[in-house]
């Protein structure tokens, strides 16, 4: 009798673990963060707390440009911030701590350092995919809305120089042009035949 009770007690301890380790505390203790303390805890005691939507990326995923929805907390921000989620200070350096976001994937940000417009985090943040249940924790007026531009999109800059881009080939293609009408016009004609009697 007490080995099987023995054996469902060991089976039962090793799925707790199994349980434990696949939880997000858990991941993040792994790597070294502090335990998690509850969400909404954090948000009280976080000095900036937003909304957004990731629109571009750089840094293999680890800094994202956010477009606000709402501000719950350290506002006034800009519709545009940018976030990184890396303590690494060089593009090409990654650490366990990196956080990854997905584009047009909305997010709760809870930033660790930096001022606005640009943040920092890591893994130990408690920035989160946004659910239904974190958005029913906004605050009572709803937070508020973002103020002004902030960082460009990536493909703004592009669009500044967009008619440099069409302009200059345009116009060398019509210099060539020009330069080969000219060139006709000044080839020598052929000895003119006599006219015929």
């Amino acid at each position: 009798m007490r080995a099987p009770a023995a054996r469902a007690a060991a089976f039962g301890a090793v799925l707790a673990v199994l349980g434990a380790l696949g939880g997000p505390a858990s991941a993040q203790s792994e790597v070294g963060c502090a335990p998690d303390i509850g969400i909404e805890a954090v948000i009280q005691q976080s000095p900036t707390v937003f909304t957004g939507t990731v629109r571009a990326l750089d840094s293999s995923g680890r800094r994202a440009t956010v477009e606000i929805i709402r501000v719950w907390k350290g506002g006034p921000l800009p519709r545009r911030v940018e976030v990184q989620g890396t303590i690494a200070t060089q593009n090409k350096v990654k650490t366990v701590l990196d956080r990854l976001y997905a584009r047009n994937r909305t997010y709760l940000f809870l930033p660790t350092a930096g001022v606005s417009p640009r943040f920092r985090e890591n893994r130990c943040s408690a920035t989160r995919e946004l659910t239904t249940a974190l958005a029913a924790k906004a605050p009572a007026d709803g937070g508020s809305a973002p103020l002004g531009a902030g960082v460009p999109l990536p493909h703004d800059d592009l669009a500044r120089f967009a008619p440099l881009l069409i302009g200059v080939p345009a116009f060398v293609v019509l210099g060539g042009l020009l330069a080969a009408a000219r060139l006709r016009g000044r080839r020598p004609r052929g000895p003119r035949r006599p006219a015929a009697a």
